[in-house]
């Protein structure tokens, strides 16, 4: 047999093996996808679940507000969803969102100590929002607060800015290390 033959019938086998594997791997999605029906759809769609978020209120007071979300079982997800409930902000009278518009969540991690690594993000912000040492307090704690008394798997949480763990974001609280739960209000 020639080289170019055998060349040939290589590339040919190898081409059959190549699209054997890749209709498997599309044939097995698609099962996956479709195999549970409605047990399927039910686990991506989640269940309503009640949560109390944590907002800024006057006199450097943070309140809670009864909020029911959309929520997959795991804790990772809960978290992320809490959180954007709270950058949308309240819908009571009285009670003000803790960070301004176009601040997000770029990030969630759980470690298994139960420290959670929130990240926020606000695009073409290098730095977090200016405030005095009430507002960063709010702020920050409605975070941590809205995390840890909502999440049991959460005990702590590490908040990053841009993706960076700062020392403070205005100037006046410790950033430095995990925070816990306020739990004097």
């Amino acid at each position: 047999m020639s080289r170019r033959a055998a060349s040939f019938i290589l590339g040919f086998a190898l081409a059959l093996l190549v699209g054997g594997g890749l209709w498997w791997w599309i044939a097995g999605r698609k099962e996956s996808g479709r195999g549970h029906g409605a047990a399927s759809a039910a686990a991506q769609a989640g269940q309503k679940v009640s949560f109390q978020l944590f907002f800024p209120a006057d006199g450097g007071a943070i309140k809670a507000e009864p909020r029911d979300l959309q929520v997959l079982d795991e804790p990772k997800d809960r978290i992320h969803k809490i959180l954007d409930a709270l950058l949308v902000g309240p819908k009571a009278a009285g009670l003000v969102r803790p960070f301004p518009e176009g601040v997000v969540v770029g990030g969630v991690l759980l470690g298994r100590d139960g420290t959670a690594y929130v990240d926020l993000r606000w695009p073409n912000h290098e730095e977090p929002p200016p405030g005095g040492s009430t507002e960063e307090i709010q702020r920050v704690y409605s975070v941590v607060d809205s995390v840890t008394l909502n999440i049991p798997q959460a005990s702590r949480v590490v908040l990053l800015w841009n993706g960076v763990q700062r020392d403070t974001f205005s100037g006046h609280l410790d950033l430095s290390r995990p925070l816990v739960p306020d739990r004097s209000r």
